[in-house]
């Protein structure tokens, strides 16, 4: 069910263990010359659309956090973000919103690589500090990060080896979802200006780097977007929706843990 679309008193009768709420986190940010600024937005809400189909009144789908963690992208014109603290404390009222209300199993599904530290940053400050909370089960993840089994470039005929900002994974399912929004003649991306066996501007790598994204891709792209077709993104868009599907099944079986301290 939308939780939009519900009365208070809808929400207050709900079976709160036998419902996850799920929250798709994205952005507003430039995605590249060929690309919509609302690319995060739209590719997060059609995976949590599609396993809301899927899953019906099992999941209570709250509308997509539009607003995200970019600063990095703001040499780009078109990027709306707050600062990471900021977000941080976004979603742990969100998360206290929930709690309140009664609910039991909350899952933030993200959409956007910016929000992932300072989303958890929020659940962990919130099960720290908030007994509620912390006997609430919490979970935020990042889409790619759920369905990294089912999206190997191989399965999807891509010729990139994994998800990069604008790159043939988002430009592909785009043109899937939203192929009007896609400039395809515009489509550049950007080889990696950085690349060791330790770190890829593209492709991340074992340790973490910070950097302003105009130091990493001219155009605001990475990888080979010139490659994407919209059959490769309905390909692995359905991969993904599967994928998430299957989290959230596993999920509403988990058991509330005890205090086992005594």
């Amino acid at each position: 069910m939308y939780y939009g679309d519900c009365r208070w008193i809808d929400i207050r009768d709900l079976n709160k263990d036998e419902t996850v709420v799920v929250c798709p986190l994205a952005s507003v940010e430039q995605h590249g010359h060929h690309l919509p600024i609302l690319t995060d937005t739209y590719l997060v809400t059609g995976v949590a659309d599609g396993v809301h189909e899927r899953l019906g009144d099992k999941v209570v789908l709250t509308p997509t956090l539009w607003l995200g963690a970019s600063d990095h992208h703001l040499d780009f014109p078109g990027t709306i973000t707050v600062p990471n603290t900021l977000y941080t404390e976004m979603i742990k009222n969100m998360l206290r919103c929930f709690v309140r209300a009664g609910f039991r199993r909350v899952f933030f599904l993200n959409g956007h690589g910016g929000n992932q530290i300072p989303g958890s940053n929020a659940i962990t400050e919130m099960a720290n500090s908030c007994d509620a909370c912390d006997s609430t089960l919490v979970t935020l993840a990042s889409y790619w990060i759920i369905s990294q089994p089912v999206m190997s470039a191989e399965r999807h005929g891509m010729t990139s080896k994994q998800l990069s900002h604008a790159g043939e994974y988002e430009t592909s399912m785009m043109l899937h979802l939203k192929k009007e929004l896609v400039h395809m003649e515009m489509a550049k991306g950007q080889p990696p200006t950085i690349d060791t066996p330790f770190y890829s501007t593209e492709n991340g790598g074992r340790v973490s780097f910070a950097s302003r994204f105009y130091r990493q891709t001219e155009t605001g792209a990475l990888g080979s977007p010139e490659f994407s077709t919209a059959e490769k993104g309905e390909s692995l868009l359905n991969a993904i929706i599967d994928e998430v599907t299957a989290f959230i099944e596993d999920f509403l079986t988990w058991e509330h843990l005890p205090v086992l301290k005594k």
